[in-house]
């Protein structure tokens, strides 16, 4: 009986010891993937950084103003170009594609909706 019990520890001693390594070597994975996605993630705050302080370079008012009078043709507003909303023009309630789509393409779907409009609007079909 003796000997049985002690096969028994043996075997629950190796099982566990195995285990451990299994759950050790687990942990050294995810420590290398934590390390990895934490320099990742140093790196991307750094470049978020210099990002910063380029957008805060090129965004500079005075810089902006030099480039703008180099390439830009601007001049104060004149009196001319003052106009009122009734001189622009009057857009159509539908785009024009969307008129040719709703256009009949043959006549004879345009004679068989005639008479379904009329009879809908309660005027007797011709």
């Amino acid at each position: 009986m003796m000997r049985l019990s002690t096969l028994l520890w043996a075997l629950l001693v190796g099982a566990s010891g195995y285990a451990m390594f299994q759950v050790k070597y687990e942990v050294l994975q995810l420590e290398d993937q934590l390390t990895r996605l934490t320099r990742q993630i140093g790196a991307g705050q750094e470049q978020i950084r210099v990002f910063g302080a380029e957008w805060s370079f090129l965004n500079q008012p005075a810089r902006l103003e030099q480039l703008a009078k180099r390439h830009l043709a601007l001049g104060p507003i004149g009196t001319q170009q003052i106009g009122r909303i009734e001189q622009l023009p009057r857009r159509s309630p539908m785009p024009p594609a969307a008129v040719a789509a709703a256009a009949p393409s043959s006549a004879s779907s345009h004679l068989t909706a005639a008479p379904r409009l009329a009879h809908a609007e309660g005027v007797a079909a011709p």
